[in-house]
């Protein structure tokens, strides 16, 4: 949570982190939230439906299924193309019901028409270009079951370590090399 206090008719964004990579099958969650004041304490559900194969989630399907700008080295990965395909047989609306606004700026399509395929991109704000990190974003859709699809978007930063090289080995190969002393241990090599 980013307060420490909340004024009486203020609010706060607090982040609950629930993980369904154990999980194969739908499983709700109730955290409790407790306060010092108002009524009693509170239990939120949060119900999460994994799919073992996200190639085949309906009505809509990404690809890729998982977002990762994961950094290796001095080339900075500051966007991600991806491709959402609806695959019902109506027009869908996409709304955007949770994000990380201070971490990435999303480019989604407002619809997609049935059967087809459009292009959409995350690309990396400032801040989420200098930390690691591993949150998601949701989208929800105006099909009948006002289906939601969350999907996580990861990102790691590997510096480039600087090769380090033994002067002692790289000098004693270079001399052996020079003056053609390079005798094999092997028996029976004369």
């Amino acid at each position: 949570m980013k307060k420490d206090a909340i004024a009486v008719g203020d609010s706060a964004e607090l982040e609950i982190i629930f993980s369904t990579k154990r999980y194969n099958r739908t499983m709700t969650k109730r955290p409790k939230i407790i306060t010092n004041v108002g009524p009693p304490d509170k239990r939120v559900a949060i119900t999460a439906s994994p799919v073992a194969r996200p190639d085949s989630t309906y009505p809509l399907v990404f690809n890729p299924y998982k977002l990762d700008l994961s950094q290796f080295g001095e080339k900075v990965r500051e966007n991600i193309t991806f491709d959402i395909t609806n695959v019902s047989d109506e027009d869908l609306r996409i709304e955007v019901i949770a994000t990380r606004d201070n971490l990435w700026e999303l480019e989604l399509p407002e619809s997609i028409g049935a059967g087809k395929t459009e292009k959409a991109m995350l690309k990396l704000t400032d801040e989420g270009l200098e930390t690691s990190f591993e949150k998601s974003f949701t989208v929800e859709v105006d099909d009948r079951r006002n289906s939601r699809f969350t999907m996580p978007v990861k990102r790691s930063i590997h510096a480039a370590r600087p090769r380090v090289v033994t002067p002692n080995t790289t000098t004693n190969t270079a001399n052996k090399a020079a003056t053609g002393n390079t005798k094999s241990d092997k028996k029976g090599d004369k």
